[in-house]
């Protein structure tokens, strides 16, 4: 059975990565058992990945064919959720819904033009691309209105 993984959590990103390498690989370029790095994509083990073995994975990722770092762009993303948590305010929350907006529509825009007959690899790989910047984005705003939630402010 298929463990459910939170959003933006490690144990996310290391089960994207074992989907493409496969958990032997890993062991493999971090120099770890298999047991310890399939302990540290289980929510329930409360192990989690050193850096540098973070970054061997990100690598292994990428020589594999993999699209982005998985734990790279976890760990930026949650550190910019944090300090918009910790930092938000009213203009930031704005400031992020109007980047949220570009963003989708550039989203919107990519996704139907690789929708549509004869798109190219490059097609979705825009489409892909554009996506994960609206995500990133709607992470933004979500981190600004919990930060103001957080404080009493809405």
């Amino acid at each position: 059975m298929t463990k459910m993984r939170a959003p933006l959590s490690y144990d996310r990103a290391i089960a994207r990565i074992a989907a493409l390498i496969g958990y032997d690989e890993m062991a493999r370029v971090t120099g770890r058992a298999v047991r310890t790095v399939r302990n540290w994509g289980d929510p329930d083990t409360g192990e989690s990945c050193p850096i540098v073995c973070a970054e061997a994975l990100d690598l292994a990722f990428v020589a594999a064919g993999g699209d982005g770092r998985p734990m790279a762009e976890t760990l930026l993303r949650r550190l910019d959720m944090a300090a918009q948590d910790r930092f938000a305010d009213r203009a930031a929350l704005g400031r992020a819904t109007q980047a949220l907006a570009k963003e989708a529509g550039e989203a919107l825009a990519a996704t139907i033009a690789a929708a549509r007959e004869g798109a190219t690899a490059c097609d979705l790989a825009a489409a892909a691309r554009e996506a994960e910047e609206m995500i990133e984005a709607a992470s933004a705003v979500l981190a600004d209105i919990n930060a103001l939630r957080a404080r009493g402010q809405g």
